[in-house]
């Protein structure tokens, strides 16, 4: 699986926030998607992930078409796991079921395994509201990778861990996408939390 963007644009509010961006991504590589704040980052994942529509441009996974100027397949046929920077749990329901929501029946069996890595276990029981920014951060992440996505979309997943499970996060990361052969995209303002990160190739925003 390899994402395939060609000639993207979209605006807003009369800004141009992509303008003619193309790149590609290949399986089993992360895209680290730089530029300064407000530039469209987030759009840019936004729009993979069928969010919001793009003006102009292609997206491909593979041989799946996401986007042309005349499609837009839906958002849940996307399958894409996608950590906001808002976390973006559900609120009325506890952990386990904001982690097992959509999960694929294919990766049921990696469910103990991750969850005691990430260090969740203990918490499978209460709401997102008790949680501290970083163990929701965390239980963000669980979600996106037990729907055995076609594309791993990570805004700022490290930014409330600390050293050790930074180091914990991007170890499930790399055996992911390693595991289900898939592309990912990752955007962080701290360079410092992802030098150990095996970064493939820097998408620059401009």
């Amino acid at each position: 699986m390899s994402i395939h963007i060609n000639n993207l644009t979209f605006s807003h509010d009369d800004s141009s926030l992509l303008q003619d961006l193309s790149f590609s991504i290949e399986k089993n590589q992360i895209g680290f998607v730089s530029g300064s704040s407000g530039i469209g980052k987030s759009t840019l994942f936004n729009i993979i992930a069928g969010l919001i529509l793009p003006e102009n441009g292609k997206i491909m996974l593979d041989d799946i078409l996401l986007n042309d100027k005349n499609f837009a397949l839906e958002t849940e046929k996307r399958k894409v796991g996608y950590v906001f920077q808002d976390f973006a749990l559900f609120p009325h329901i506890n952990v386990k079921r904001n982690i097992q929501y959509a999960i694929s029946s294919e990766v049921s069996e990696l469910f103990d395994e991750l969850i005691s890595k990430l260090g969740l276990l203990e918490l499978l029981d209460k709401m997102p509201h008790e949680l501290s920014g970083g163990q929701q951060q965390r239980a963000a992440l669980l979600r996106a990778i037990l729907m055995k996505p076609k594309i791993l979309l990570l805004d700022e997943p490290f930014s409330n861990l600390d050293k050790d499970n930074i180091t914990a996060a991007q170890k499930i990361i790399s055996q992911i996408i390693s595991l289900f052969d898939i592309p990912c995209l990752l955007i962080s303002h701290d360079i410092q939390s992802t030098q150990n990160f095996p970064i493939d190739k820097e998408i620059i925003i401009s």
